[in-house]
Formats: C-alpha cells, structure tokens, sequence
C-alpha cells in the first residue's frame, strides 16, 4: 500500500510534530507542590480504596537516578521496603493488573534479582491470575532477553538508540516465549542516517507493537522528515495506531474495544483498556491515584531515611481541580479513541460541553481547516494526521499554563 505525499502537507506536519507539546495527558512533575506531603497521598489512598469497584493498579518499578555506585542489593531492598509499605495502606480487593519495569532498571538489578521483585509482588498485594509484566531494554543492553523471561517479564520493549543494534535484541526476543515485543523509537537525530534502515529491520521483525516518537526529549537537531517517514512506514506494513503513541501489527485483535471513555494512557504512557490506579515506585517515581498525583524523593539517601521512619517518602504533589479532570478526560479520549463524543462527555459529567471549553476550543480551529480532525455531529473525529499530532489536538482543550 502507497500513501499520496503532498509536498505542502509534508512542510506542515514536519512544523507540527516538532510543536507538540511534551506533557498533555498530566501535569509534568515540575508542577507538583512541595506543600503536598505524606499525609495527602494517605488521604488519596483511602479514597480509592472507597471505590465500589476497585480500581486496579499498575506497578512501575525505576530506578531514578540511583547511581553506578550503589550496590544493587542495597537498592533492591530499598523497593521491597517501598513495595510493602504502600500494600499497607491499600485495600486487600485492590488488584495489580500490570507491572512495567521502567529503562534502567534491568541493568541495574540483574536478572535474579529482578526475579525477586516481581515474586515479591504477590507476596504483598493480590494480582489477576496473569497481570502483564513489561520490561524495558536499551537497544544496546547486554542483558539476555531469555534471561528476562525466565524470572517473570511477559513483555518486551526495545528502546531505540542511534548507535546500537535494536532489531538484534529484538530478534533475540523472538524465541524466549514473551507474550509480546514491542519497539520504542526515539525522535530521530539529524544525523543519525541509520533510523530508517533500523525502522525497517524491526518491521521485517515484525513485532506486536512499534511505538512511535514521543517529544518528552528532543536531540540537538530532530529529524522531523523521518520521524513523519516512520509515521507512513508503519502504515504502509499494516500498524495500526490503538491509543497514544502504540501502534498494533494489523493482524492482531484490538486489545481495547469500542471507546467509552473509560480507556485511560498511564504515566507509563500505555494504553488500558480499564483505568487502573498506577503506583511508581523508585527513585522520583511518579503515581497517579484517582485525582492525585505525586512524586518521591529524589536522592536515595533521603528516600532510604524516610522508608525506614515508615513513610513512602512523597516530596511533591498535587490534586487536579474540577476543570483540570474534565480536561484531562477530554484528552485521553483524544489520545486512546482518537474521538471525542461531545454527548457522552455531557452525560458523564452533567456540564454542558460548549461552555466547559468555551475559552480553549477556538484553538482547534486550524487543525479543522487544516482537515487533520472533523466535527461528525457532536463527535470530533481525528484524521490520520491527526492520529499523529494527538498532543496537539489534545492540548486544545487544555489552559496554556497546564501544558509544558
């Protein structure tokens, strides 16, 4: 399948990808008030633990900014003591559907300790009967993938990089049992002449999902042509996109359903069918719960200090207000559906949907000219560039001040 290229459309994607916003979906951390403290995350505990249906929860493991030096025991039982800390302060029905295992933390803790966290886990909070446990790798990572699979990881997640041999870790992959492989692109470098090529064998690889760029980093000189080069190659082997930046092999079922509003990109940045309260657990690890977001310490000694007088060690938060969570579940409609039924919103929230965003939807107005989205009715509905710039459609309904 081949994709008509017009050269003036090309020129304002290119401008467009390279605008997009970095944070849309939740406030960036830099955000979070010091003033939010231990005793609010109690509060936003009990809280959900309120829920007439429990909400799950997805684990995310990372190390921070532990440093080279630490011995990986050490910090291994600094996330145990972590760990079972917070299964106190939740209820025994909450349910782990998912653990990610954030870029870093494989090199850090090899395998058979990682091994002991993931078995810690069930030890502490119940899970589902086969919650999805992703593990992330550099490109370059001298890990085994095998040696990931044996203690747990269901998933695997190449991280590009421009001067490693991703498409053979992936390969390596192929035969270890994971349920799944994905790949993660990076935003392309100017001079990095191999991202095509490396895009191309990891299509011939043909993996679960490849992830496209996302604009939380940028290099000195992003490459936006290639970076919309890999947009249309994806297309053209058939990936589907299912919410955020992943896009599915098309053979493969949709793992989401029919949108309802109720499909939720965690701060891992993965698309849920059912929105799950995410739990970070690590060195400046961010957690979402309910409303409330917060982040922990980020200096390991600190952090070490505050585990052992029995806090989680929150150092910043923050509570989103009335506004901030309807426009917050606009754009993750936007961002998992690539929709937005105005009708259903209203039903949901009981507020007129015109007069909630009466200051911010004027900004969608050159992306409707531009034909990257279209008003159906009441239901905005995203082109396939648009599909592309979702931040940007989503930042539309969002104050200025709240998007980074």
């Amino acid at each position: 399948m081949s994709f008509h290229v017009d050269a003036s459309e090309d020129t304002a994607l290119q401008a467009a990808l390279l605008r997009q916003p970095r944070h849309v979906l939740f406030p960036p951390p830099d955000q979070f008030s010091a003033g939010f403290g231990e005793s609010g995350w109690r509060a936003a505990v009990r809280a959900s633990n309120e829920h007439l249906i429990p909400r799950g929860l997805t684990l995310g493991f990372q190390t921070g900014r532990m440093g080279r030096d630490v011995p990986a025991e050490r910090y291994l039982d600094t996330l145990l003591a972590a760990l079972r800390l917070q299964a106190d302060a939740l209820a025994e029905d909450r349910e782990v559907v998912a653990m990610v295992l954030q870029l870093g933390l494989a090199e850090a803790l090899p395998p058979s300790l990682l091994g002991q966290l993931l078995d810690a886990v069930p030890r502490h909070l119940r899970t589902v009967a086969r919650p999805q446990v992703e593990v992330r790798l550099d490109a370059g990572s001298a890990v085994a993938p095998a040696e990931l699979r044996a203690v747990g990881c269901t998933r695997l997640n190449v991280i590009d990089r421009a001067d490693a041999p991703g498409p053979g870790l992936l390969a390596q992959a192929r035969d270890a049992g994971f349920t799944a492989r994905y790949y993660q692109l990076r935003v392309p470098a100017a001079e990095d002449a191999g991202f095509i090529g490396r895009l191309q064998a990891v299509l011939a690889a043909a993996p679960e999902r490849v992830l496209l760029p996302a604009p939380c980093v940028l290099p000195e000189h992003p490459s936006s042509e290639r970076w919309l080069q890999a947009w249309r190659l994806l297309r053209e082997a058939g990936y589907v996109g299912i919410g955020g930046d992943h896009h599915q092999r098309g053979d493969l079922p949709d793992p989401n359903g029919p949108g309802d509003g109720q499909r939720h990109c965690d701060l891992a940045g993965v698309p849920r069918r059912d929105r799950s309260d995410f739990i970070g657990i690590g060195l400046a690890a961010c957690s979402q719960i309910g409303e409330v977001f917060y982040r922990t310490e980020d200096d390991l000694a600190r952090w070490q200090a505050r585990l052992q007088a029995g806090h989680v060690g929150v150092a910043a938060g923050l509570i989103l207000s009335e506004g901030e969570r309807l426009a917050a579940e606009v754009a993750q409609s936007i961002a998992c559906d690539h929709a937005l039924d105005a009708a259903a919103f209203e039903w949901r929230n009981d507020v007129p949907f015109d007069e909630c965003f009466a200051e911010t939807l004027p900004a969608l107005a050159p992306l409707l000219a531009r034909g990257w989205a279209r008003w159906d009715g009441r239901v905005l509905r995203l082109a396939e560039e648009g599909r592309l710039l979702w931040r940007m459609m989503a930042a539309c309904f969002r104050p200025a001040a709240a998007i980074a």
